[in-house]
């Protein structure tokens, strides 16, 4: 009866078709082979663009040829030669385990290994054992051109951000499509939804995106300059502030809520025991025009996750909301003299100068690493310490310096009361978290009972 055959096909790179081993190359030949032995095909397994040496759960093709092994479907393997199968020897003996468990054998057409005697072994742990070897080397030289690369400040690929462009294989600011990025992160920072950026940005910049896209778009750290983990990698589209409070407001944003049931000060106010962040309810007690009075409690307290926290108390929105907009404008004016205040003993400081002194300081540690007077694990830690040192430097600069335009559009609005009233319930959470971090407060006896008064602490953006 003639044998049940599974050719095998793998390719990992354009450079391995031009010397002969392309898909289609292969697969002409192992068909040809079969037909000379009078083998019935059963299937083709072909891994494109996959590395011998990459983990044998991410070769799909082979995992499912596996699988037809087991279901008694193959009697015998057909590849290429050795290397197309494994350049590692353990993986090898893995595989074999299994084939030799479901009795199926293999076969290379343009090899030959008698696996049957001790030199027969020999030999083929020998061209495994060299496989294995020649694809270390050839992960080391890429590693080394890679790490050249990083140290130039050079693009590992083309593909970069929306954005940025590659000019001589360094990123550049796009000035078609950095504007894009830009109004999207001013759009989440003024208090718009992600969702609606997918309509915006097709109507002011023809561009299309999708809800994943823009979600991925604005949590990728290469817009602050840093890519490969890399700070200062490449220009920064948006500041280190900018790009935090957007991340802030992603973290506290809660699912959506139906209809009706939109909390304003949801991911805001903190437990003053536990420190968790309270989550809404309806309440127990009717409004006077019949709606449920909307209040926070503690999650911890409620279903008992965090033992020793007795904050049982409903926080009432209606009494934190006339809090705020009684207080607003005067805490924000108080926020922005502090923020002066840390400007001018920044400049006393002079940050911008540390930060320039540790570029150039970064620059000549790349010097020495291409000169080859410092050794790879040295570099590796230095270039490590002074990147994070440069990553904190340019956020503390960010930070401090910026006043954010929401805050001075709010303490400059002579009729903010008026403006607030208008908007719809949707937006004013989204106005009140495009601004505060979070509320907290004392459980005092003081705070407690109907009428008495609880000083919010507000931390602004």
């Amino acid at each position: 009866m003639p044998k049940r055959a599974a050719l095998y096909i793998r390719v990992s790179s354009d450079e391995q078709a031009r010397h002969g081993l392309s898909l289609g190359e292969q697969r002409a030949d192992l068909l040809s082979y079969a037909k000379e032995h009078g083998y019935i095909v059963m299937g083709i397994y072909a891994d494109e663009g996959v590395t011998a040496r990459k983990a044998l759960s991410r070769r799909k093709e082979l995992q499912r040829l596996l699988a037809d092994v087991e279901q008694g479907l193959v009697d015998i393997i057909i590849i290429k030669c050795l290397d197309r199968w494994f350049r590692n020897i353990a993986d090898f003996y893995k595989v074999k385990e299994k084939l030799d468990a479901h009795g199926v054998d293999w076969e290379c057409t343009r090899e030959q290994y008698n696996t049957t005697t001790p030199n027969g072994i020999l030999m083929l742990n020998l061209k495994l054992s060299i496989a294995q070897n020649e694809s270390d080397q050839t992960s080391e030289r890429i590693k080394y051109v890679f790490e050249g690369k990083k140290a130039r400040k050079e693009c590992l690929s083309g593909h970069l951000p929306l954005g940025l462009v590659s000019v001589n294989h360094h990123a550049v600011r796009d000035e078609k499509t950095a504007p894009i990025v830009e109004y999207m992160f001013q759009h989440i920072l003024n208090g718009g939804s992600a969702r609606s950026l997918i309509r915006l940005v097709y109507e002011k910049f023809g561009h299309s995106i999708k809800m994943a896209g823009v979600r991925k778009l604005l949590r990728n750290r290469a817009y602050i300059g840093e890519l490969y983990g890399i700070p200062d990698f490449v220009p920064a589209l948006i500041s280190h502030d900018v790009f935090l409070r957007v991340q802030d407001i992603f973290s506290r944003n809660a699912k959506s809520t139906p209809t009706g049931r939109i909390y304003l000060f949801t991911g805001l106010l903190r437990c003053p025991q536990c420190g968790a962040r309270l989550t809404g309810n309806r309440g127990r007690r009717l409004c006077g025009d019949g709606q449920w009075h909307f209040q926070y409690a503690c999650p911890a307290r409620v279903n008992r996750s965090i033992p020793g926290c007795h904050f049982a108390r409903g926080m009432y929105e209606d009494k934190i909301e006339s809090y705020l907009l009684e207080n607003l404008q005067s805490l924000i004016q108080e926020h922005i003299v502090k923020l002066e205040e840390c400007r001018l003993q920044q400049s006393k400081d002079r940050p911008e100068a540390r930060l320039e002194s540790l570029k150039a300081k970064l620059s000549r540690l790349e010097d020495v690493y291409l000169d080859g007077m410092m050794d790879k694990d040295k570099y590796a830690k230095a270039y490590k310490e002074i990147n994070l040192e440069i990553s904190e430097l340019s956020i503390l600069i960010d930070r401090t310096l910026t006043i954010p335009h929401a805050l001075q559009a709010v303490a400059d609005d002579n009729d903010f009361r008026n403006t607030y009233e208008n908007l719809t319930r949707e937006n004013k959470q989204r106005f009140w978290k495009s601004i505060i971090e979070s509320i907290t407060f004392d459980d005092t006896p003081d705070t407690r009972g109907k009428g008495a008064y609880i000083p919010y602490r507000v931390s602004f953006l």
